[in-house]
């Protein structure tokens, strides 16, 4: 199981307050069983399909993120943390989320990708964004934690968003305890 640590800066939310962890084969394959439009905003803010698309582990949606650039970090199957050091400024710690990888790949998304989610538009657009968070993993199923606040950078204080991702043997159940979190990060500096 491979041990790894990538690093993204300057991640921007396209001004809008959410981000989506995910494989987007996965969610182009949960679009086409649940039978959904191509607005899969409008899919998961009017129906139960928000819900569901987070329970299965296909989907982590992160409301209330502020439009900051932000230091975005994946730690894959290690316990390290950046916000281990006194250094850093913890300001949440989530757990219970579960993810599944079908091909190998899991992108950070913003809305604009979402609100059009065909292979001409939103997935194309989001495959050939080069400055897009991508990580490379293997299939299978993730334990995902998620920690956020300031981590203290050679140029000052930045907003960070570090995901845990731990690979599990079988398949896990989503076990959040407020799927209704805001991941927002008090500022120093902003």
């Amino acid at each position: 199981m491979t041990k790894e640590t990538k690093i993204f800066t300057e991640c921007l939310n396209d001004l809008w307050d959410y981000f989506f962890l995910g494989d987007p084969d996965n969610l182009s394959r949960f679009k086409s069983n649940h039978k959904l439009s191509d607005d899969l905003m409008h899919e998961f803010t009017e129906n139960e399909s928000g819900d569901l698309v987070v329970e299965k582990g296909v989907l982590i949606p992160l409301s209330g993120i502020e439009n900051y650039p932000y230091h975005i970090i994946f730690q894959i199957n290690t316990n390290n943390s950046v916000f281990d050091t006194n250094k850093n400024d913890l300001q949440f710690k989530k757990t219970g989320y579960s993810l599944e990888v079908i091909n190998n790949e899991i992108y950070l998304m913003t809305v604009p990708y979402l609100k059009q989610w065909t292979k001409e538009t939103g997935i194309h657009n989001l495959k050939s964004n080069k400055i897009r968070p991508k990580v490379n993993l293997e299939n299978g199923y993730y334990r995902v934690e998620i920690l956020g606040g300031e981590t203290n950078q050679n140029n000052g204080w930045e907003p960070t968003i570090e995901f845990c991702l731990q690979k599990e043997i079988d398949k896990i159940e989503a076990n959040i305890e407020d799927i209704g979190f805001r991941f927002q990060i008090k500022s120093k500096e902003y």
